[in-house]
Protein backbone atom coordinates (compact mmCIF):
# COMPACT_ATOMS: atom_id res chain seq x y z
CA UNK A 1 0.00 0.00 0.00
CA UNK A 2 1.54 3.31 -0.93
CA UNK A 3 0.96 5.98 1.25
CA UNK A 4 0.27 9.05 0.60
CA UNK A 5 2.08 12.17 2.49
CA UNK A 6 1.69 15.43 4.12
CA UNK A 7 4.27 17.85 5.00
CA UNK A 8 3.82 19.52 8.27
CA UNK A 9 6.12 22.30 9.35
CA UNK A 10 8.13 22.49 13.11
CA UNK A 11 10.41 25.11 13.89
CA UNK A 12 14.34 23.32 13.62
CA UNK A 13 14.43 23.64 17.59
CA UNK A 14 11.45 21.41 17.94
CA UNK A 15 11.78 19.27 14.93
CA UNK A 16 15.67 18.46 16.63
CA UNK A 17 14.05 17.59 20.15
CA UNK A 18 11.69 15.23 19.41
CA UNK A 19 14.11 13.79 17.36
CA UNK A 20 16.32 12.94 20.18
CA UNK A 21 13.24 12.10 22.38
CA UNK A 22 12.51 9.42 19.61
CA UNK A 23 15.67 8.07 19.35
CA UNK A 24 15.80 7.95 23.16
CA UNK A 25 12.94 5.60 22.74
CA UNK A 26 14.55 3.51 19.44
CA UNK A 27 12.04 4.85 16.84
CA UNK A 28 12.69 7.20 13.92
CA UNK A 29 10.98 10.91 14.24
CA UNK A 30 8.36 9.87 11.71
CA UNK A 31 7.51 6.21 13.81
CA UNK A 32 7.40 8.44 16.77
CA UNK A 33 5.14 11.45 15.13
CA UNK A 34 2.92 8.87 13.71
CA UNK A 35 2.11 6.88 16.99
CA UNK A 36 1.82 10.76 18.81
CA UNK A 37 -0.87 11.44 16.06
CA UNK A 38 -2.71 8.58 16.07
CA UNK A 39 -3.44 8.45 19.70
CA UNK A 40 -4.32 11.99 19.51
CA UNK A 41 -6.78 10.94 16.76
CA UNK A 42 -8.09 8.48 19.46
CA UNK A 43 -7.99 10.71 22.20
CA UNK A 44 -10.39 13.11 19.98
CA UNK A 45 -12.95 10.41 18.54
CA UNK A 46 -13.61 9.45 22.02
CA UNK A 47 -14.38 13.73 22.81
CA UNK A 48 -11.45 14.59 24.81
CA UNK A 49 -9.38 17.32 23.42
CA UNK A 50 -5.72 15.88 23.68
CA UNK A 51 -3.70 18.93 24.44
CA UNK A 52 -6.04 18.80 27.98
CA UNK A 53 -5.17 15.54 28.26
CA UNK A 54 -1.63 16.10 27.79
CA UNK A 55 -1.48 18.66 30.41
CA UNK A 56 -3.32 16.46 32.67
CA UNK A 57 -1.02 13.64 32.49
CA UNK A 58 1.43 16.13 33.16
CA UNK A 59 -0.38 17.18 36.47
CA UNK A 60 -1.01 13.88 37.34
CA UNK A 61 2.88 12.61 36.78
CA UNK A 62 3.83 15.50 39.21
CA UNK A 63 0.88 14.33 41.42
CA UNK A 64 2.58 11.04 41.50
CA UNK A 65 5.86 12.11 42.73
CA UNK A 66 4.36 13.81 46.04
CA UNK A 67 2.51 10.06 46.70
CA UNK A 68 -0.62 10.40 44.92
CA UNK A 69 -1.88 7.27 43.38
CA UNK A 70 -5.31 6.03 41.30
CA UNK A 71 -7.01 4.07 44.41
CA UNK A 72 -10.35 2.65 43.89
CA UNK A 73 -12.96 3.96 45.87
CA UNK A 74 -14.24 1.31 47.16
CA UNK A 75 -11.64 -0.04 48.57
CA UNK A 76 -11.32 3.01 50.52
CA UNK A 77 -14.94 2.42 51.65
CA UNK A 78 -14.01 -1.03 52.93
CA UNK A 79 -12.26 -0.03 55.63
CA UNK A 80 -11.95 -3.64 56.18
CA UNK A 81 -11.50 -4.18 52.57
CA UNK A 82 -9.57 -8.36 52.77
CA UNK A 83 -6.78 -8.82 50.62
CA UNK A 84 -8.58 -11.70 48.78
CA UNK A 85 -11.76 -9.44 48.58
CA UNK A 86 -9.55 -6.37 46.68
CA UNK A 87 -7.78 -9.22 44.84
CA UNK A 88 -11.19 -10.19 43.24
CA UNK A 89 -12.68 -6.38 42.93
CA UNK A 90 -9.08 -5.64 41.19
CA UNK A 91 -9.37 -8.88 38.40
CA UNK A 92 -12.96 -7.63 37.29
CA UNK A 93 -11.56 -4.22 37.00
CA UNK A 94 -8.75 -5.50 35.27
CA UNK A 95 -11.21 -7.81 32.86
CA UNK A 96 -13.42 -4.97 32.21
CA UNK A 97 -10.73 -2.73 31.43
CA UNK A 98 -9.14 -5.19 29.27
CA UNK A 99 -12.70 -5.58 27.71
CA UNK A 100 -12.76 -1.69 26.76
CA UNK A 101 -8.96 -1.70 25.52
CA UNK A 102 -7.29 0.19 28.49
CA UNK A 103 -4.14 -0.91 29.17
CA UNK A 104 -3.66 -1.77 32.74
CA UNK A 105 0.36 -2.06 32.64
CA UNK A 106 1.52 1.40 33.58
CA UNK A 107 -1.26 2.00 35.70
CA UNK A 108 0.07 -1.52 37.79
CA UNK A 109 3.62 -0.19 37.72
CA UNK A 110 2.81 3.63 38.75
CA UNK A 111 0.93 2.26 41.60
CA UNK A 112 3.35 -0.35 43.03
CA UNK A 113 6.68 1.93 42.36
CA UNK A 114 4.85 4.76 44.10
CA UNK A 115 3.41 3.23 47.19
CA UNK A 116 6.88 0.97 47.67
CA UNK A 117 5.23 -2.54 46.83
CA UNK A 118 6.51 -3.12 43.65
CA UNK A 119 10.42 -3.35 42.03
CA UNK A 120 11.13 -2.62 38.44
CA UNK A 121 12.99 -5.58 36.46
CA UNK A 122 13.41 -5.56 32.98
CA UNK A 123 10.23 -6.25 31.35
CA UNK A 124 8.40 -6.73 34.75
CA UNK A 125 7.19 -5.49 38.16
CA UNK A 126 7.96 -7.78 40.88
CA UNK A 127 4.93 -7.19 43.76
CA UNK A 128 6.96 -7.32 47.09
CA UNK A 129 4.89 -8.53 50.21
CA UNK A 130 3.30 -5.88 52.07
CA UNK A 131 1.42 -5.33 55.44
CA UNK A 132 -1.56 -3.43 55.99
CA UNK A 133 -3.31 -1.01 53.35
CA UNK A 134 -0.44 -1.94 51.52
CA UNK A 135 -0.61 -5.50 51.24
CA UNK A 136 -4.67 -4.73 50.00
CA UNK A 137 -2.93 -2.54 47.54
CA UNK A 138 -0.65 -5.20 45.86
CA UNK A 139 -3.47 -7.89 46.44
CA UNK A 140 -5.69 -5.11 44.17
CA UNK A 141 -2.66 -5.02 41.64
CA UNK A 142 -1.97 -8.47 41.27
CA UNK A 143 -5.95 -9.10 40.44
CA UNK A 144 -6.15 -6.19 38.11
CA UNK A 145 -2.94 -7.32 36.10
CA UNK A 146 -4.44 -11.08 35.78
CA UNK A 147 -7.84 -9.78 34.77
CA UNK A 148 -5.72 -7.47 32.34
CA UNK A 149 -4.31 -10.52 30.54
CA UNK A 150 -0.70 -9.36 32.01
CA UNK A 151 1.13 -12.20 32.59
CA UNK A 152 1.34 -12.70 36.07
CA UNK A 153 2.98 -15.36 37.96
CA UNK A 154 4.00 -16.07 41.46
CA UNK A 155 7.43 -16.77 42.75
CA UNK A 156 6.66 -17.87 46.69
CA UNK A 157 5.23 -14.61 48.12
CA UNK A 158 6.17 -12.30 45.30
CA UNK A 159 3.69 -11.39 42.18
CA UNK A 160 5.69 -11.02 39.05
CA UNK A 161 3.57 -8.90 36.60
CA UNK A 162 4.91 -8.94 33.06
CA UNK A 163 4.63 -5.31 31.96
CA UNK A 164 4.30 -4.30 28.06
CA UNK A 165 6.90 -1.62 26.86
CA UNK A 166 5.49 0.40 24.37
CA UNK A 167 8.07 2.36 22.11
CA UNK A 168 10.72 0.89 23.86
CA UNK A 169 13.97 -0.90 22.83
CA UNK A 170 13.49 -4.48 24.79
CA UNK A 171 15.10 -4.82 27.63
CA UNK A 172 14.73 -0.97 28.50
CA UNK A 173 13.93 -0.21 31.58
CA UNK A 174 11.82 3.07 32.13
CA UNK A 175 12.66 5.69 34.59
CA UNK A 176 10.78 5.35 37.77
CA UNK A 177 7.81 7.57 37.88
Amino acid sequence: MVRSRRTIGLDLELAEELKSIARSRGMSLVGYLRRLLEEVVEIERAGYFAPDALREKRVELVLSRLGFVYVPLDLLREQSASPEDAEAYGERLGTTLRELGVSCGELVERISLSNGIGVLKEDSVILVPSSGPREVLRRFLAGLARGASLGVSTVGELVVVRIPRYGLPPGTLRAPA
